[in-house]
């Protein structure tokens, strides 16, 4: 069920319903405190289970005991999930609601999801949810700066398969107009940090682990917290946690040394280890001097160039839509153009990865001993920044502070556009792949529309050249272009 725009008295039954329920039925099994460095929070578990998890993943930042605190988050594991939202709205209660209770029965309901928007807080996400699909119960209490999260399933590998533990409520208490976390790492030398701007599997997680493991510096392999000082720029650890693929983690296990493993997330492609064993190297806001992208190479040897306005529009697409779609902020300008004013200044560097892992942490090393504190690089990559990653297409618009993904096959079409191959070449190339449908045609031109209106495809000479198209991208995206929009009250789909 979906609720929207209740009244603040609503709201207010709400909560406090919530809060009686917890009370009624739970008690309190352990109260502690996370120093984020930006913000304190209390955290309130009502279930022993969930003890454990907290302890192991936020180890470095558990406090017993704080003078004040930002926020308060509940936690407990709610065996009950199915019939939560009758708790909380007195209209989902079937004791109450005869309706409700004959339509349960006829219909063979045994649970009730529920949805509550805000437009005050967001028209995108809810302040209320209670997911039967996933088994989790998410809610937060703007006024009070409470926040709620119920589980049903604490299996570790269910956990994690949601990411780390709490981290969409921690990006929404920690969010303030100079701080935000950052789906980013971060580690240095003699307080030079490096903010490593890629989305995942680029190579990031594997050189940071081991840059921390061979004495540097460390923050972060995954999330973290950024803090803006007038042009400074600082990082703060959050979680005591790594995750690397099995992979990576037979490369690395003589290394890790007294890291303890956790376990592996339920789609087995990762593993979890505590890295309390290096809590002598973590640093507290750490000062950020310069980003870094990483590109995995085919070169035998690493190298370290500085950025050209390309790639650093590059890099800063992909900090930022990584950061915002974990984060479930894709749709939230003001998040975005935080992030994007809190690094766009910065001098980046793009070190490309060998692989032999052991060479690129010691030539980030020699790089760090000799590096000398450069003045920041004044932005100057345009308007639109766009980056093309496993065959997607990611578009920053930094006057709008609008995001645009374009699907595998409208990047296809695009990079052949970008050739100067013919629209008639392309759309030869792809009535040879199956079940290609004829309205296709109408697709490749709004989307050669969008890219004209954007200047895309500006100044490009044409080639007499035959496209292609990958057919297995026509098929993954079942044979349909598509460019979102993502604004900030829905996400709108460009070609129709």
């Amino acid at each position: 069920m979906r609720i929207d725009n209740p009244t603040k008295e609503e709201v207010k039954q709400f909560f406090d319903n919530l809060d009686n329920y917890l009370d009624k039925n739970y008690k309190v099994e352990y109260v502690k405190y996370l120093d984020l460095g930006v913000k304190t929070v209390k955290v309130i578990c009502y279930s022993q289970d969930f003890i454990h998890l907290v302890e192991k993943q936020l180890n470095y930042v558990l406090r017993d005991n704080a003078e004040k605190y930002d926020a308060v988050l509940k936690i407990w594991n709610e065996k009950n999930i199915e019939m939560l939202p009758s708790k909380i709205v007195d209209k989902l209660n079937p004791a109450k609601n005869i309706k409700l209770r004959v339509k349960m029965l006829v219909n063979k309901i045994k649970g009730l999801d529920l949805w509550v928007f805000d437009d005050n807080y967001s028209k995108i996400n809810p302040i209320i949810s209670n997911n039967l699909w996933n088994g989790i119960f998410s809610a937060q209490n703007e006024d009070t700066k409470t926040y709620y999260y119920g589980v049903k399933d604490l299996n570790p590998e269910e956990i994690i398969k949601e990411g780390h533990l709490f981290v969409q409520h921690l990006n929404r208490i920690l969010k303030a107009p100079n701080t935000n976390m950052v789906h980013g790492a971060c580690v240095g030398l003699n307080d030079n940090g490096v903010l490593f701007c890629a989305r995942g599997q680029r190579g990031k997680s594997t050189l940071v682990v081991l840059s921390m493991i061979d004495g540097f510096e460390y923050v972060s392999d995954d999330y973290l917290t950024l803090e803006k000082e007038n042009d400074k720029l600082y990082a703060h650890p959050i979680y005591s946690i790594i995750t690397l693929s099995p992979r990576m983690y037979n490369e690395l296990f003589d290394k890790l040394k007294d890291s303890r493993f956790l376990f592996n997330n339920a789609r087995k492609d990762k593993y979890v280890l505590s890295i309390a064993n290096f809590h002598d190297r973590f640093k507290k806001k750490y000062p950020i001097k310069f980003c870094m992208f990483p590109e995995i190479v085919s070169d035998k040897e690493p190298s370290i160039t500085e950025c050209g306005k390309d790639e650093k529009g590059r890099a800063i697409v992909q900090i930022i839509q990584s950061t915002v779609c974990q984060m479930q902020d894709i749709n939230n300008p003001k998040v975005i153009e935080k992030l994007f004013n809190m690094v766009k200044d910065f001098k980046f560097y793009k070190i490309n990865l060998c692989n032999d892992i052991n060479k690129n942490t010691q030539f980030l090393k020699e790089f760090l001993k000799n590096f000398q504190t450069v003045d920041k690089s004044e932005y100057n990559s345009g308007r639109y920044l766009t980056d093309i990653t496993f065959d997607i297409t990611n578009i920053l618009d930094t006057k709008t502070f609008t995001i645009y993904t374009m699907n595998k096959l409208a990047t296809a079409v695009y990079e052949n556009l970008k050739q100067g191959i013919s629209k008639e070449n392309i759309l030869s190339a792809m009535g040879t792949i199956k079940d290609m449908p004829l309205k296709i045609m109408t697709e490749v031109d709004e989307l050669i529309d969008f890219l004209n209106e954007l200047g895309f495809l500006n100044d490009i000479k044409p080639v007499d050249k035959k496209a292609y198209i990958n057919p297995e991208f026509a098929q993954e995206n079942n044979c349909k272009i598509s460019v979102l929009r993502y604004d900030e009250d829905k996400t709108l789909e460009l070609i129709k």
